[in-house]
């Protein structure tokens, strides 16, 4: 049974969500996000909307998730604890 590609990537969609909720494997999450916005941030350049490109809220969350990719989220995650335990022991 071959699965469509929708149910697929709203299953990434949401996994990625639970994910950032969580902290835990933000980092492989925030993949996602800037794949994502950055194919949607080319794609309103593309038909010619620079400015709704510009001013709406995907280029803020495509600088969202490039952050969480460079940095995580090391304080208020699951990522950030199970990183103190590994060094404490």
């Amino acid at each position: 049974m071959v699965i469509p590609l929708t149910y697929f990537f709203s299953s990434l969609e949401v996994l990625g969500a639970v994910a950032f909720i969580l902290g835990l494997l933000v980092r492989l999450a925030s993949v996602w996000g800037v794949i994502e916005f950055a194919i949607i941030c080319t794609n309103s350049i593309l038909v010619g909307n620079i400015a709704a490109a510009l001013a709406g809220v995907n280029p803020l969350m495509l600088t969202a998730s490039l952050v969480l990719l460079l940095y995580g989220s090391p304080k208020l995650s699951l990522d950030g604890l199970i990183a103190k335990r590994k060094i404490s022991k």
